[in-house]
C-alpha cells in the first residue's frame, strides 16, 4: 500500500494492483509521486476538458484595437505593398473623416462598376496565331486593343481635344549671331507635316505582385500630345494595347536557328494583329473633325518602335513585310541578331570592326 501526496496534502491511499498509474514529478516541483487506479487515471484531464473555454477578450493585442488588426490582417493577405498600403490609410481615413463618399458594400457592386466603365473605352480582343513547328502546328493566343480605336477614344475625349498639336512649328535659338533650329517634339521636325503618329513600345516584363509570371505588354503613345500628356499616368499617357505570347524557352532548342525562327515567326503574326486596325487609314488617310470644329485628314503613323536588342530586328521585319509606304519612318533596326554580320542596331558596322572606333560607317 502507498500513499500519494499532492502538494502538502494527503491522498486516499489507494491499493498498488497491475492496473494502477504513477506518476513522478520533477524533484524540484514541490510534488510527490501519484498512485491512480485505472479508473480515476485521466479524470483530471477530461475535467479540465470539459470545462468552459477560456476565452481571450483582447485577442487583438498588442495592437491598439480590433480595427487595427484586422486592417493589418487584411493588407498582409493581400500582399501590399508600402505604396499600397500608404494610399489604402489615407483613403480610410478621409472617408472617415467626411472628406471623401464611399458607395461600395459587396464585391458584385465593385465588378458592376468596373463592367460599366469597361464599356466606355476600347476593350481587348482574343486573336490565336497558329505557327507550324516541328511537323506539328503550335498556337498561341494574343490579346489586342485595336491601335486604330484606342486612337479615336483618344481624338474623342473632349479633355484631351485642345491638346492635340495638328501643325508643323519650327523652333529657333539665337546663339549669338544668327537663329538655330532646334527640334523639341515632333511636330518641330524638318519636315512640315504633322502625321498622327505613334510610339510603340515593347519589352517583356514580369508582373510585379507574382515576381515569376512573364508579360509582354505593347505600350502604344501618341506623339500629337505634348510631351507631359503622352509620357504622364493620367489621361492621354501610354496604355497598353496589345500582349504578345510568350514563346516557351526548350533547354534542347534554345539558341537555335529553329528555334529563333519560331519566336520570329510568332511575333510576327501577333504583331501584325495589333496593327492591323491601321493598315487600311495609313493609305487612304481618315476624315475626322477636331475639336475646333476644323476638319483633318489623319494618315497613322507608327514613328517610333522602342523594344530591347531582341525584338528590335524582329519588330521591324514585320513594318516591312506589311509593305506600308507610311511606315517608312520607323525607328527601327533590320538585322538577324548578335552572330549577323552586321549586328549593331544603328550603323553598318562589320561584326569584326565593332571594336574599331576610328572608322565611320553608315546608318
Amino acid at each position: 500500500m502507498s500513499i500519494s501526496i499532492i502538494g502538502s496534502v494527503a491522498a486516499t491511499a489507494v491499493p498498488i494492483t497491475s492496473d494502477t498509474f504513477k506518476t513522478k514529478y520533477h524533484p524540484n516541483s514541490g510534488y510527490a509521486p501519484t498512485i491512480e487506479t485505472f479508473l480515476t487515471f485521466g479524470q483530471s484531464i477530461k475535467a479540465e476538458a470539459s470545462s468552459p473555454p477560456i476565452v481571450d477578450n483582447k485577442p487583438w493585442e498588442p495592437f491598439t484595437c480590433r480595427a487595427d488588426f484586422e486592417f493589418v490582417e487584411l493588407a498582409h493577405q493581400a500582399a501590399l505593398n508600402k505604396d499600397q498600403t500608404d494610399k489604402m490609410l489615407q483613403l480610410i481615413w478621409q472617408i472617415a473623416e467626411g472628406h471623401a463618399k464611399f458607395t461600395f458594400r459587396s464585391h458584385a457592386e465593385v465588378s458592376k462598376a468596373w463592367d460599366r466603365a469597361a464599356t466606355q473605352m476600347t476593350p481587348f480582343e482574343k486573336h490565336v496565331v497558329s505557327v507550324p513547328h516541328k511537323k506539328e502546328e503550335l498556337e498561341f493566343d494574343v490579346h489586342t486593343r485595336p491601335l486604330w480605336d484606342w486612337a479615336l477614344d483618344l481624338l474623342q475625349d473632349p479633355l484631351l481635344a485642345p491638346h492635340f498639336i495638328w501643325d508643323a512649328q519650327h523652333l529657333y535659338k539665337r546663339d549669338g549671331t544668327d537663329f538655330k533650329q532646334f527640334i523639341h517634339e515632333p511636330w518641330t521636325a524638318d519636315q512640315w507635316c504633322v502625321p498622327f503618329a505613334f510610339i510603340l513600345y515593347a519589352d517583356k516584363t514580369h508582373f510585379t505582385t507574382s515576381g515569376h509570371v512573364k508579360a509582354y505588354p505593347v505600350i502604344a503613345h501618341c506623339t500629337n500630345l505634348p510631351v507631359h500628356i503622352r509620357n504622364g499616368d493620367g489621361i492621354g499617357g501610354g496604355r497598353v494595347v496589345g500582349w504578345l505570347p510568350i514563346v516557351p524557352t526548350d533547354s534542347n532548342s534554345d539558341g537555335k536557328l529553329s528555334y529563333m525562327n519560331l519566336k520570329c515567326v510568332v511575333w510576327h503574326k501577333a504583331f501584325i494583329k495589333l496593327l492591323k486596325s491601321i493598315i487600311l487609314y495609313s493609305k487612304t488617310g481618315f476624315a475626322h473633325k477636331c475639336f475646333d470644329t476644323t476638319m483633318q485628314w489623319l494618315y497613322p503613323l507608327i514613328l517610333l518602335l522602342s523594344a530591347a536588342y531582341e525584338e528590335q530586328y524582329m519588330f521591324l521585319r514585320v513594318i516591312l513585310h506589311l509593305d506600308i509606304s507610311h511606315f517608312d519612318r520607323c525607328v527601327m533596326a533590320l538585322i538577324h541578331g548578335l552572330n549577323s554580320n552586321c549586328p549593331c542596331p544603328v550603323y553598318l558596322i562589320p561584326s569584326i570592326k565593332l571594336t574599331d572606333l576610328r572608322m565611320a560607317y553608315p546608318t
